[in-house]
């Protein structure tokens, strides 16, 4: 999949629809034939999507739909599989919603937009691109590229310890990634970003106001920033943790394990600490406004 996922429809909906009462919920069991590659899009406003990969050859779905929606839309469009869930004219319930349970070949690439809907993915080994406003984002990823959004929900996506690139973004929601490996980036406003990966070659974190967390294994040539407004950075590195380190808070405290003391200046409250680590040419640069930053090693 070469575009990434546009929230402009999902936004439009969120501001302009109030709330209301569903009066009940319509059972939905429908299939449609489908090759293990190519890609499976799903729309739905309010409730929930699980999707889960299979081996067989066509996409199943099933669960229910709220008393505001008008039909499912189930297709084919090229090579890709559309789910769309549409509401009824002049309807804007957005409270009790739909749940949509789909099954679809492991290939496939993946591509959901949701309002006010939760997002959950498991065994999907295509590319992913995954975004929610209001609704939290559970997935995982294998080897292929992972792009997840929501609003002010939280986001949560495990790897299998195989390289992959990972984006991650929330703007009032946390964000965890963990047996990740490869490239990773990752940004929240108030919320915390928590990293877990394997060997690490990149990793780009920030966080306005909440903790910025790293752990990892440092590759020969990582490059690692990390950087809060407000917001405390904690980073433990695995093995000797070999690199070049730059770390900088202009007024909360610098605490390593490792490495030269700390540098305050004479006339302010600006710490930093900058040393060279063993022999690899790794970088590792983290720097706070009024946060701390914690490195150490295991």
């Amino acid at each position: 999949m070469n575009r990434r996922p546009s929230l402009a429809l999902a936004f439009a909906l969120a501001a302009a629809a109030p709330l209301g009462v569903a009066l009940g919920a319509t059972p939905v069991d429908r299939e449609i034939d489908a090759d293990p590659r190519g890609g499976l899009q799903v729309r739905n406003v309010a409730g929930s999507v699980e999707i889960e990969g299979w081996n067989r050859r066509s996409v199943h779905v099933s669960g229910t739909l709220a008393d505001d929606v008008e039909r499912l839309d189930l297709r084919a469009v090229g090579d890709r599989i559309v789910v769309e869930v549409i509401l009824r004219e002049n309807s804007h319930s957005r409270d009790a919603g739909t749940a949509l349970k789909i099954s679809a070949p492991q290939g496939r690439d993946l591509e959901v937009e949701t309002v006010s809907a939760g997002i959950s993915v498991r065994g999907i080994e295509g590319e992913q691109r995954l975004s929610s406003v209001s609704g939290s984002i559970d997935t995982e990823g294998f080897t292929t590229d992972l792009d997840v959004n929501s609003v002010s929900g939280n986001v949560t996506a495990r790897g299998n310890g195989h390289p992959a690139v990972t984006h991650a973004r929330a703007i009032s929601g946390s964000i965890k990634l963990t047996g990740l490996a490869g490239q990773v980036q990752a940004e929240a406003v108030s919320g915390s970003v928590e990293v877990e990966t394997g060997q690490l070659q990149r990793a780009t974190l920030n966080s306005i106001s909440g903790m910025v967390s790293i752990r990892a294994t440092l590759a020969d040539d990582a490059r690692v920033e990390a950087t809060s407004t407000s917001g405390r950075i904690e980073m433990l590195f695995k093995g000797d943790a070999a690199a070049e380190y730059d770390l900088a808070s202009f007024s909360g405290p610098i605490r390593s394990c490792f490495g030269p003391p700390v540098v305050q200046e004479r006339n302010g409250p600006r710490r930093e600490q900058r040393f060279r680590e063993g022999a690899s040419s790794a970088r590792v640069h983290a720097n706070t406004m009024s946060g701390g930053i914690e490195l150490c090693r295991e």
